[in-house]
């Protein structure tokens, strides 16, 4: 089905500079290609958070990506809309799904969760996996989200809380006294953020996901591989050998017998607009 299917959805008067973030959009672009290779726990959240979507007529995907939930997001609805901030994600997602093309109903857009290229009340339901937390002001993208869905539409999102990568933040502190991960929102404020938007709370809820690895460099090469090199701080190959010994040596004491421990503060929450 072509693009002018989706001819009433989209906002053509939306500003160039709704996509403003070249940080984030050049990260996740220089990613694209590498990004499943260090998205194991993107699946593991993705997959769970398909579990709560209901089949509906038109489905935005906010936070697109590589394309990896494209298919299964296909079978929840007949008119798939794809968002992301980086456009090389937005190429490599359609040409991964370039079969799917052929018989479904998608249209890709480059577009910021802040500032959406769509027309009020045009979307039934919002998905969104961990991406959120990328956004600088989620009071706006959550305004957004409720501007563009229709009258009893639901946005089911999971994203990155306050503790995730704790190891990390104190094996670096074991280095210098600079900041190398991101500054995540606390649960309270999250759910203060969702009390003040225009939504009704459906459900939030708190899950740790622990991943491991054998060394620090994996670690850091995962991060690097899905974009999120700010969160990575420099890269593990630029650091000098007394650095990345002391950055080894600080994580230590989060080895078990699984690995050196990596900490990820998952909330799932689902959202409807009254």
């Amino acid at each position: 089905m072509s693009n002018s299917s989706f001819s009433n959805l989209v906002d053509n008067q939306a500003p160039a500079s709704a996509i403003n973030k070249k940080a984030i959009s050049d990260a996740f672009s220089c990613s694209a290609a590498s990004y499943d290779s260090g998205a194991a726990l993107q699946r593991k959240v993705g997959n769970q958070l398909l579990e709560s979507l209901n089949s509906v007529n038109c489905l935005l995907d906010l936070g697109t990506g590589p394309g990896y939930f494209t298919h299964a997001l296909t079978e929840k609805c007949k008119q798939l809309v794809g968002v992301d901030i980086a456009p090389n994600m937005l190429h490599f997602a359609k040409s991964r799904n370039n079969n799917l093309e052929q018989s479904n109903a998608i249209m890709w857009l480059a577009g910021d969760a802040e500032q959406l290229p769509l027309i009020d009340n045009s979307i039934n339901s919002i998905f969104s996996s961990l991406m959120l937390q990328w956004v600088h002001q989620l009071p706006k993208a959550l305004s957004e989200a409720h501007r563009v869905l229709n009258a009893g539409g639901e946005f089911v999102f999971s994203t990155l809380i306050d503790g995730t990568l704790f190891e990390l933040t104190q094996a670096w502190a074991h280095v210098d006294d600079l900041q190398h991960v991101n500054t995540f929102l606390s649960y309270d404020v999250l759910a203060q953020i969702i009390k003040e938007s225009e939504f009704e709370l459906v459900s939030l809820t708190l899950q740790p996901e622990v991943v491991y690895y054998d060394s620090v460099i994996a670690l850091m090469r995962d991060l690097k591989a899905i974009g999120a090199n700010q969160t990575a701080g420099a890269s593990a190959g630029l650091m000098g050998r007394g650095a990345l010994k002391k950055l080894a040596q600080g994580y230590e004491p989060f080895r078990s017998s699984k690995g050196l421990s990596t900490t990820y503060q998952v909330a799932f929450c689902t959202l409807k607009k009254r």
